[in-house]
């Protein structure tokens, strides 16, 4: 049944379904990561919320905070095997 063809009622007990069984997902595959991931995920998250919030607030960043978010970048991507790679020489490889 098409979402247009569904009372109100339905819709929203649709949609949370779908909800819980995202988080579902989500939490399995948290519990699936390595130590060493998390502890760079979380890093990474919190560094980025730092980043955004100044450059949010102050429209502005400052130094130490440019060089921990490239420490993110790496450790991410040595921890989830993904292209270290500069932005000028990165090919997607989605794009080919």
């Amino acid at each position: 049944m098409e979402d247009w063809q569904m009372t109100p009622e339905e819709r929203s007990l649709k949609y949370e379904r779908e909800q819980k069984e995202r988080e579902t997902k989500r939490k399995k595959g948290m519990k699936s990561l390595t130590a060493a991931q998390l502890k760079v995920l979380k890093r990474s998250h919190n560094n980025l919320r730092k980043l955004i919030n100044d450059i949010e607030e102050m429209n502005d960043l400052y130094l130490s905070d440019i060089r921990e978010l490239s420490q993110c970048f790496y450790d991410m991507g040595n921890e989830f095997v993904l292209d270290n790679s500069s932005y000028w020489s990165y090919k997607d490889p989605d794009d080919e």
